[in-house]
């Protein structure tokens, strides 16, 4: 499954070749770059995440946060073992996340994808690709969904919430998290969650045991064939 594009801002090729080599066989598109000036406006309307080298970003930090978050791209940045203040800073100045080195690739493909799951339906500027499990598609820039490629008639509210949760299979998320997601200001509460959920188990037919519950946190999308 696609999983989103990635762009991989570190100088050292070595260590480009080697994250990028795992995040596209986790089905990632990365897009390898050695400088920040090599991020164009282009590249910026079809991320969906950057890793950002701490080292690369140099002084410039700052400005390359803040035109990247700008652009409703999340940042992880990516910092030595020991390298505390940077890792401090980076968050402050607005990073999504940050990982020290040596990197656990599983850990870095969670991470990344906790990230982008906090800001997936937040972002107006990404390119989001439809996203599909077996018969059932979602296309959040269309707002449709498809089963067996006939159209269910569903509303916004549960084409968003179908869309985040089969584009992060087996990821649970909190009700809070899905509140979050859906509404504003406090708009989207637990329970209009919950009625969120019954209502798309309903439509989705066969899918809707893939809708798991769990008990006493929230929801996920099993991967699992039912």
């Amino acid at each position: 499954m696609f999983r989103g594009n990635i762009l991989l801002i570190d100088k050292f090729n070595g260590m480009n070749t080697l994250i990028a080599g795992y995040l596209t066989a986790s089905g990632f598109q990365v897009d390898c770059m050695r400088s920040p000036e090599e991020i164009t406006d282009q590249k910026l309307t079809t991320a969906h995440l950057a890793l950002l080298d701490i080292g690369t970003a140099g002084d410039g930090l700052r400005d390359i946060l803040e035109r990247l978050n700008g652009a409703g791209v999340p940042v992880v940045v990516l910092t030595s073992e020991q390298d505390m203040s940077g890792r401090l800073t980076a968050l402050e100045l607005g990073a999504a996340d940050v990982m020290s080195r040596p990197l656990d690739m599983a850990e870095l493909v969670a991470r990344i994808r906790s990230a982008q799951s906090r800001t997936l339906l937040a972002s107006p500027f990404a390119n989001r690709p439809p996203v599909s499990f077996g018969g059932i598609t979602a296309d959040i820039v269309k707002y449709k969904v498809t089963l067996d490629g006939e159209p269910l008639l569903l509303p916004p509210k549960e084409i968003s919430l179908l869309y985040l949760l089969i584009s992060n299979p087996d990821r649970v998320f909190s009700r809070e998290e899905l509140s979050r997601q859906l509404g504003s200001s406090g708009s989207c509460t637990d329970r209009t969650v919950n009625m969120y959920i019954s209502r798309l188990k309903k439509a989705v037919g066969r899918y809707s045991d893939n809708i798991v519950s769990i008990r006493s946190v929230g929801y996920k999308f099993t991967s699992d064939e039912r």
